[in-house]
C-alpha cells in the first residue's frame, strides 16, 4: 500500500480548480478539499472513507485516497 504522509505540494492549479468546479462530477468534492489541504493527513482526514460513483468508472466507487493517488501519478500534485 502507498504512504501517503507529509505535506505535499499542488502542480496544476489551474487542472485541479476545473475539476473542482465541474459540481455535475461526484469527484469534485475530492478536489476542493485537495486545493484546500497542505498534508495528505489532513486531505484523507476530511474525505475520509467517502466513495462516489461514476459512470464511467466501471469497477466500482472511488474514494477519497484513490483519486489522490491518481492526482499524484498525473504530476497534478507532488510531494513537497
Amino acid at each position: 500500500m502507498t504512504e501517503l504522509r507529509g505535506r505535499y505540494r499542488i502542480v496544476n492549479d489551474t487542472f485541479l480548480r476545473e475539476k473542482a468546479a465541474r459540481k455535475n462530477d461526484p469527484r469534485h468534492k475530492f478536489y476542493e478539499t485537495m486545493l484546500a489541504s497542505k498534508t495528505y493527513d489532513e486531505y484523507l482526514a476530511q474525505v475520509g472513507r467517502t466513495e462516489v460513483n461514476v459512470a464511467t468508472f466501471k469497477t466500482g466507487p472511488i474514494n477519497g485516497r484513490m483519486e489522490i493517488l491518481y492526482a499524484r501519478r498525473s504530476g497534478w500534485i507532488a510531494d513537497a
